[in-house]
This record gives structure tokens, C-alpha cells and sequence, in this order.
């Protein structure tokens, strides 16, 4: 009896498989079975999906329309049209789709939710921001870990420079994320923008502790150490000021340049000047093609009368960065200085011959936006400390002269 028991079980089971899988192929619509897999096999849905991945636009959109005369509930092929209507810059007809699929009563509560992030992607591309956030946080609370739609509110927020705010959504997807991404970069640069932000609005005791925590976020953050200096040098605090930027110098060497402007005044208030020549060597020797610290070695022992020991200075950085317009504005006063020397002229010419100068060396590693400076935070992508400095390879047949005569 058991046997039969079990047989029937076993049966039962099959024809529930059976049934979900005939179900997922199948859809009751207008009394009428429609074979939803042979729709999306159909020569248009598969055209208008290999368009799509060459980006072809506007034979994709051609192609899924006359898949969607086939098929018009087909709600995924109603999705990819609005998006590509959005891609095109078509934001009503994409927002007008969208929302005509949110009226469907038939929607389960994620395709509700991503129906409502494709709208609200459609809000944020038209400018429509307050719509753009309404839309973003009904998909969080439908799906609290979709991680697309908290990247886009916290974009949104930092458009609006709602710095708290963007921090609590980060701090969200850093949750969701786990220690799989690191997130610790973003919060350390949105912490440095709400400690700015304190410190606009008066509170520097609140700003100094929101830079420090930046920090201990992550020590990589650079403008943070850079704030904090400035908040403690106009507290009086010169020593603990030092302190910050000097930090800044061998926690992100490569970002030391920043600082060097602020410790070598602090250095002079201090009547100790010779630290800052102390701490450019020690970068140098660390980095021997760091130019900047050359640059500002230089600029340094110029100011004390040394032009030829700024000179020579000047032409050690110049084969480590020769199409840097600065180094050859210095380069050209010093030798005015020196009264245009001919054997110095002349070997500034032989360094420089190759050189190549623009004014926006700074790119963004993610988009290639250009800049003339360093910038935390892309204008165009977004994305945070994604500029470096880009510079051109020096000429390697490039023959230095002999150091300059004492």
C-alpha cells in the first residue's frame, strides 16, 4: 500500500513539473494559448536583439516593433524599446512606454520594480530629478538590494550636492555588496564632501572629526588630509596642520604635490624652512621621476637667490615630464635670470626639443574627460578620483649635457 502511496506522490509531482513548465512556455491571453518561447524565436526579436548588441540602434528599435505587432504584451520587448528610445534621446516616448507598462494589472513586484528604475532612468535623463528620486526610492522600497537603483539615487544626491544623504545610500550598497567591492574609496571621498560641507556652514570642530573618519575610511582619500590641515592651521594649530599634510605625503605620495605650498609656508612660520628641503629629496629619492617635487625644490632655492642650483633642478625634471608647460615657464626664468647663459640655453634646447606642450594633461581613466587640473569627482561620468596626469613618454636619444660648473 505504501508502494502505491508513494508511486502516487511521485506522479502527482511529475505533473506539477510538467504544468510550471508549460505555464512558463505558455500564456492564456483573449482565450487563446500563446507559445511565448516560439514568439521570442521569431526572426524580428532575434534581429532586433543581435542589432541591439551591435549597436545598431535604429534597425534594434525596427526590428523589436514588428516582434512587438507579434507579441504586444510582451513586456520585456516593451522595456528594451523605451530604453532605446531613451538612448536616443526620445525621453517622452520612453517615459511614455514606461508608464503605459506600469498600468498593467498583471505586473509582479519585480518587474514593477524594474519597469519603475527604467522610468526612473528616463526621469534622470530628461532632468526631471524630483521624479527621477520618487522613482529610484519606490524601486528600493520593491527591491531593498537593487543595487542599480541605489547607485542612481546616490548619483542624483551628489548632483544635488545632498552629501549626507548620498553617504547613507553608499553605505547601503556597501551592505549589499559585502566585502566582494570595495567601497571604501566612495565613502571616503563623500565623507570628505559632508566635512566640507560642515565646514562652510560654520561647524569646523564637526568638519575636522568628519575629515579625520574620511581618513580612517580610507587613507588613500586624499583632499581630506588637505582639509583637515587647513581646518587646524586657522584653529592656530600650525604643528598638528603639518602634521595632516605630511601624512598626505606618504600615505598618497603620488598626490604629495598638494600639499607642498601649504608646508612650506607652514615650514617658514615656523622659521624651519630647511624641512621642506628635506622633504622634497626624500620624495625624489623615493620617486625619482616625480617632477613636481624637482618643480618645487626648485621654485624653492630660487626664492634664496640659487638660480643655477633651481636650474639644474628644473633640468633633472624635464626628461620626467617634458611636454609640462610649468617646468618651462620656471625653466625660462631662471635663465633670463642668469642672463640667457648660451651653454644653458643651449641645453635647455637639447632637453626640450621634443617636447610637446597642452593645456589640459589631466584625464579620466573611466570616460577620457580632459582637464587642466586635478578634479576628485568627474563632471562627465561621475565617478570619483578617477584622474590621473597623463603624460607623454620622454625621447630617449635625448642627450643631457654635462651638470652645471660650480
Amino acid at each position: 500500500m505504501t508502494q502505491y502511496v508513494l508511486l502516487a506522490v511521485l506522479i502527482a509531482l511529475l505533473v506539477g513539473v510538467a504544468t510550471g513548465k508549460a505555464w512558463e512556455r505558455y500564456k492564456l491571453r483573449d482565450g487563446r494559448w500563446i507559445d511565448r518561447r516560439r514568439l521570442r524565436e521569431t526572426p524580428h526579436y532575434m534581429l532586433g536583439l543581435n542589432f541591439l548588441g551591435d549597436q545598431q540602434v535604429d534597425q534594434a528599435i525596427d526590428e523589436l516593433t514588428r516582434a512587438d505587432a507579434g507579441d504586444p504584451d510582451a513586456l520585456e520587448i516593451h522595456m528594451i524599446l523605451g530604453n532605446l528610445y531613451r538612448q536616443k534621446g526620445q525621453v517622452g516616448r520612453a517615459i511614455t512606454v514606461h508608464q503605459a507598462l506600469l498600468q498593467r494589472p498583471d505586473l509582479r513586484t519585480l518587474e514593477q520594480a524594474y519597469v519603475l528604475l527604467c522610468l526612473g532612468l528616463d526621469y534622470r535623463h530628461g532632468g526631471f530629478v524630483d521624479r527621477a528620486l520618487a522613482a529610484f526610492q519606490e524601486v528600493v522600497r520593491l527591491d531593498p538590494k537593487n543595487r542599480y537603483a541605489l547607485v542612481n539615487l546616490q548619483k542624483l544626491y551628489e548632483d544635488q550636492q545632498q552629501w549626507n544623504e548620498a553617504l547613507r545610500v553608499r553605505e547601503q550598497i556597501a551592505k549589499i555588496d559585502g566585502a566582494q567591492v570595495d567601497n571604501r574609496q566612495i565613502l571616503g571621498f563623500l565623507y570628505n564632501e559632508v566635512g566640507t560641507a560642515q565646514e562652510r556652514a560654520g561647524d569646523t570642530s564637526g568638519a575636522a572629526k568628519t575629515f579625520s573618519h574620511a581618513i580612517d575610511v580610507d587613507a588613500r582619500t586624499a583632499p581630506a588630509y588637505l582639509n583637515l590641515g587647513d581646518v587646524r592651521a586657522q584653529k592656530g594649530d600650525i604643528l598638528a596642520a603639518i602634521d595632516a599634510w605630511e601624512q598626505l605625503t606618504q600615505q598618497v605620495p603620488d598626490r604629495a604635490h598638494l600639499a607642498f605650498d601649504r608646508l612650506e609656508r607652514a615650514y617658514m612660520t615656523l622659521g624651519r624652512s630647511g624641512r621642506f628641503r628635506d622633504l622634497c629629496q626624500r620624495i625624489i629619492a623615493a620617486n625619482p621621476q616625480d617632477w613636481r617635487a624637482r618643480l618645487a625644490l626648485s621654485r624653492h632655492v630660487v626664492a634664496s637667490g640659487d638660480h643655477r642650483a633651481g636650474l639644474e633642478l628644473l633640468f633633472d625634471a624635464l626628461p620626467h615630464n617634458p611636454h609640462g608647460l610649468v617646468l618651462h615657464q620656471q625653466v625660462w626664468r631662471a635663465l633670463v635670470a642668469l642672463a640667457l647663459d648660451p651653454v644653458l640655453v643651449n641645453r635647455y634646447v637639447e632637453l626640450a626639443r621634443r617636447a610637446v606642450f597642452y593645456l589640459d594633461p589631466h584625464v579620466c581613466v573611466h570616460c577620457r574627460y580632459r582637464s587642466t587640473e586635478l578634479l576628485w569627482q568627474c563632471p562627465q561620468c561621475h565617478e570619483w578620483n578617477t584622474f590621473v596626469e597623463e603624460r607623454i613618454a620622454p625621447a630617449k636619444d635625448v642627450a643631457l649635457a654635462e651638470p652645471l660648473s660650480e
